[in-house]
Order: C-alpha cells, then sequence, then structure tokens
C-alpha cells in the first residue's frame, strides 16, 4: 500500500492544534512535579468525559479533581492484546516520572497534599519554575507523536479494510454463478442474480453487498485529537 501523504488540509489542521497549545501554555509559571510509579497509567474509563480528558492519567486526574491545571506530556500507542489479539490503546508519558502544574496563588502545599505527588523539581532556590515557551518545545514533540500515532492507525484502518473487503468479494465468488462475463463487475452481477434465489440466500446476498459498499466508500480518515 501506498505511503499516506499529507493533505493541506492535514498540515492546517496540526497548525491549529500546535497553535491551540501554545496558547495554552503561554503567559503561566508551571513547576515540574515527580509522580509517584504507576500514577501515570491510565486512570479507570469515566463515560461521557470530555474530549480532552479522554486517557487521562491517575495523576492527572488527581490533580484535576483538586482544581489544579496540570500538563503531562504523553503520546497514543495501539498494540495487540497478547491473549485476545484485539487491538489496544494506551497513552503513555513523554516523560517517564515527571508532570508539570500552573500554580496562580503558588499553593505548593496543595498539591504536594495531592495522591500521588512526591515531590517539586526543586533547585537550591525552591521548586524550578516552567514558563510557557519552554514547555512549547516539549508540546511540539508531543504533536509530532501525534500525528505520527494518527497515519499509523489510518494505515493500519485501510489495511484491515480492504482485507474485509477481499474476502467478502471471494464470499460472494462463491455463491453466484460462474461465467461472468469480463465487462460485469461483482456487485453488478450479484444484483442481476440476487432475482433467481431463494429468500434466505437473498438476504445473505444483501447483506454481504451493503457491507462490501460500506467498506469501499469508508475514508478511514479520522482524526486522534484525544491529549488529555
Amino acid at each position: 500500500m501506498a505511503a499516506i501523504k499529507l493533505t493541506e488540509q492535514d498540515l492546517r489542521d496540526f497548525s491549529d492544534i500546535v497553535a491551540q497549545r501554545r496558547k495554552k501554555l503561554a503567559g503561566r509559571d508551571w513547576y515540574a512535579i515527580r509522580a509517584a510509579p504507576g500514577t501515570q497509567r491510565m486512570a479507570r474509563h469515566i463515560d461521557d468525559a470530555p474530549i480532552h480528558r479522554v486517557g487521562e492519567s491517575i495523576i492527572e486526574r488527581n490533580l484535576r479533581n483538586e482544581g489544579i491545571s496540570v500538563y503531562m506530556p504523553a503520546y497514543w500507542y495501539e498494540g495487540i492484546h497478547h491473549r485476545n489479539r484485539k487491538i489496544i490503546q494506551r497513552r503513555l508519558p513523554l516523560l517517564v516520572g515527571y508532570a508539570f502544574v500552573n500554580l496562580e496563588n503558588m499553593n505548593f502545599e496543595k498539591v504536594r497534599d495531592v495522591d500521588g505527588v512526591v515531590c517539586f523539581l526543586r533547585s537550591e532556590f525552591g521548586p524550578i519554575r516552567f514558563s510557557g515557551d519552554d514547555l512549547a518545545v516539549i508540546a511540539a514533540e508531543e504533536l509530532t507523536r501525534r500525528q505520527e500515532f494518527r497515519r499509523e492507525r489510518i494505515t493500519r484502518i485501510q489495511k484491515e479494510t480492504a482485507s474485509q473487503a477481499m474476502q467478502l468479494r471471494g464470499n460472494l465468488r462463491k455463491i453466484l454463478p460462474k461465467g461472468r462475463g469480463n465487462r460485469i463487475n461483482l456487485k453488478d452481477q450479484a444484483l442481476l442474480t440476487i432475482k433467481d434465489m431463494k429468500p434466505e440466500m437473498q438476504s445473505k446476498v444483501m447483506g454481504m453487498l451493503l457491507q462490501l459498499e460500506a467498506l469501499e466508500a469508508y475514508e478511514g480518515l479520522e482524526t486522534v485529537d484525544r491529549v488529555a
């Protein structure tokens, strides 16, 4: 399969995402916290969660529940479950062990009391402060990873769709009469011969044709913008 090329719209969408992330980080002072082991794994799913909180980690949820702004650079990973072979998606930290909090009122003790927060990243002068510009560099890498994940996911979906369509066509060929002319495509032949089939077979062939139509119409260009 040919490599997927980003369209001008894809590039504009990516630029918009970068601009939004920069705007969110700009003009604020951020402090790095050390997260306890295990708290950067994805928290339990919440039904009807806002899109920006899908896939959030335990430490992010704990901080947000206390009204504390948090930014944990992360990326999405897609793999196959070793037992049931199903596709699984995980959101993993870009900086293992660390996240950033924004403290407008400098309430460091409130952050320290949150479950999962070990400590602040400190120098001899106290907690180290990071500007929005400092974090924009990390955010750019995070967004690059997101685009890579998006392209890989689209490629997988396209391959799966093509494989399913090929299998359906093969099953149709086994059902339809032999000797189909080269000028008649498979779907047209099915529509021409379906009237002579028994009702059960008519229902089966129509179902296969509808599935094939849906697969061929699917472009697979999903957007993956689920950074918590």
